[in-house]
């Protein structure tokens, strides 16, 4: 690699990781970049078991898997499949499928890149301290409905509420939140919207739902347009109605749809791309760490993991 962020390039991740010892030392550094530290006894100095990815402490004789409390956590997949996944969620700009990374990767089955890609998602949530300046846009939208005849708006059937919450900064977007909600109220969205704000720092502009209307009862700046005729909602809220655009192209045109049951975690991957669109020559590195940040998420505790 010609950095330390990472490849950028197909041909640099084949050069930079052409096998299983590379894709260790690259992680063996990542995650002891001070060198090899023994979580029982806190000896400094190790020898590597190659065949089973362990650190043996030479103090202790504690063996500590490199993998272990990570995201990859008892992983029976080559490291290299997980680099490959990795670099093509941080670097194609749409993600990838399950089903194109089975094809791409040439896994045995569909189960096995859906839960890897499900993995990764999750580790991708936005750090908590860091809130939301300026003004702000709030407005929710829904993904996935069925559109009948002569229904509109929050009568939609089939519906998936995403809120959104993202910086209007003029002539670009700022950070972006996303969530998925129950229901388009103010016990919903009210606690939403102003828990990812600074709320000394930050005024909130909405349409007129009333779903909002609380706002500043709870101490937040707020600026509610009446919307009028819908052709004006896109000039109330530009960037929020650019976002709903873009993630519902995303969502239809890569994943043909997702269930409601994980939408929070495709959620997660569109919020992370979008806050980080400057940064796309660095993603593959950002994801790793992520990954190797990220606590164990085994299939069954991923299928039955609450929204949110």
């Amino acid at each position: 690699m010609k950095d330390s962020k990472g490849p950028t390039t197909v041909l640099e991740l084949q050069e930079s990781f052409p096998d299983e010892a590379a894709c260790e030392a690259f992680l063996r550094k990542l995650r002891w970049p001070k060198g090899f530290v023994c979580p029982r006894c806190q000896g400094r100095r190790s020898s590597t078991i190659t065949t089973r990815r362990l650190e043996q402490c030479l103090a202790c004789r504690y063996q500590a898997s490199l993998t272990a409390g990570t995201v990859m956590h008892r992983t029976r997949l080559p490291l290299r499949v997980w680099f490959w996944a990795i670099f093509f969620v941080g670097r194609h700009k749409t993600g990838i499928s399950a089903l194109q990374l089975r094809k791409d990767l040439g896994l045995g089955s569909y189960k096995t890149a859906w839960t890897l890609l499900h993995k990764l998602r999750s580790t991708l949530g936005e750090r908590t301290g860091k809130r939301l300046v300026g003004l702000v846009e709030a407005d929710e939208t829904y993904v996935g409905a069925r559109r009948e005849k002569g229904v509109r708006g929050r009568a939609l059937r089939g519906k998936r509420l995403v809120a959104a919450v993202v910086e209007n900064r003029g002539e670009h977007a700022g950070s972006l939140r996303l969530a998925h909600l129950p229901a388009a109220s103010q016990a919903e969205l009210g606690p939403f919207v102003r828990g990812v704000i600074d709320q000394a720092r930050a005024t909130v502009r909405t349409d007129g739902w009333s779903g909002y209307g609380d706002l500043e009862f709870h101490g937040a700046r707020h600026r509610a347009v009446v919307q009028g005729l819908p052709a004006r909602a896109a000039q109330i809220l530009p960037w929020s109605h650019t976002v709903f655009s873009n993630l519902k192209a995303w969502i239809s045109g890569t994943f043909h749809g997702v269930s409601e049951k994980h939408l929070h975690r495709y959620l997660r991957e569109f919020n992370y791309r979008f806050n980080r669109r400057w940064l796309e020559h660095d993603l593959f590195f950002y994801v790793l760490r992520r990954a190797v940040q990220g606590e164990p998420l085994p299939y069954h505790r991923l299928m039955a993991e609450a929204e949110g």
